[in-house]
């Protein structure tokens, strides 16, 4: 008989999070990472690797100093380099792996939640959840711009590049634009109308067309979490609650851009007009998700270590692998 492992730490138990889950340029892998686990998976056989010292790739009762998770993954554009974010004390993966060699180009950020390549896949953006900085890379680990925590922004906890490269916009307390050289344009408080505190966001995603972007956020003990469509210059197109349901995880466009599928308490799928298309009941928080590139399928990762692929109308075709099994 199976069963589920818990991460214990100083004694604490956490869940076995799958943070993000994302496939490659073509299709033929995909990555999930989370606690203790970054790994790469061919996409016919589901066959698996870990990009993870093999000393680090086990879980069991963990010091707070051995602790880390990844919490994004973004693939290069047009080869198989996967830009990392991590948070934790027991591994630092922030950087760039050369999937092919396993050989990695690290980043000095210290907290990551946040990471996404430029459209030319020359450039990366990283947001630091500890110290609010975005910072901006050449894509061989050389810094080019640190941007200070703009005013209200708090910790940082993600990013997204514009698909004509010259906008980019991240989240936390609030929403910033910025141009391509992380300068800031403007900052937006998304919810004005919130009755408790603060909602933070947790997810941003431009549409492949560059005509307008995506958020979701936190929601709090009063107000429900929001999936919000704005203009690049930052006025709010549309606002959809999301009644009585979780914290909207993730987002991703399919790459047509007909398709939005966001990771919370069910699987959604929306239309670029925020109109909901289709949605899963799943049995625990989805965390991860992403298109494959044909538009056909959809991978998601969960709070309780799920891998599952979905078709294109939020049907479950299998159920990959519960990860923290033994």
């Amino acid at each position: 008989m199976m069963c589920v492992i818990c991460v214990i730490v100083n004694g604490a138990q956490t869940h076995p999070i799958l943070w993000t889950a994302s496939w490659n340029h073509d299709g033929s892998l995909f990555v999930v990472g989370g606690e203790q686990t970054l790994q790469i998976y061919e996409s016919d056989t589901f066959h698996k690797k870990s990009l993870l010292p093999k000393h680090q790739r086990s879980l069991s009762v963990l010091s707070e100093d051995e602790y880390f998770s990844a919490t994004f993954a973004s693939w290069h554009p047009k080869n198989n380099h996967l830009a990392v974010s991590s948070q934790g004390r027991g591994a630092n993966l922030n950087g760039v792996f050369n999937v092919d060699t396993e050989k990695r180009t690290p980043l000095e950020v210290s907290m990551g939640r946040g990471i996404v390549w430029d459209p030319t896949g020359n450039k990366i953006a990283t947001a630091n959840t500890d110290d609010g900085h975005l910072r901006i890379w050449k894509s061989d680990g050389r810094l080019l711009h640190n941007i200070p925590r703009s005013p209200l922004a708090k910790g940082l906890t993600g990013v997204s590049w514009s698909p004509s490269g010259n906008k980019i916009v991240t989240i936390g307390g609030i929403i910033t634009l910025h141009q391509s050289d992380g300068s800031p344009i403007r900052q937006i408080q998304h919810r004005p109308e919130a009755k408790e505190r603060l909602c933070l966001l947790l997810s941003v995603s431009w549409h492949p067309s560059g005509s307008f972007f995506v958020t979701g956020d936190y929601g709090n003990e009063i107000d429900d979490p929001v999936l919000q469509y704005w203009t690049p210059e930052g006025k709010l197109i549309k606002s959809i609650p999301l009644l009585d349901g979780a914290e909207i995880r993730n987002l991703s466009w399919s790459k047509d851009g007909k398709k939005l599928a966001i990771a919370s308490d069910k699987l959604r799928i929306f239309n670029p007009k925020g109109n909901l298309l289709h949605q899963a009941d799943v049995p625990d928080l989805l965390w991860g998700i992403d298109w494959h590139p044909n538009g056909q399928q959809i991978i998601t990762s969960s709070m309780d270590g799920r891998i599952t692929l979905w078709d294109s109308n939020a049907q479950k075709i299998k159920e990959i692998e519960q990860v923290y099994l033994k």
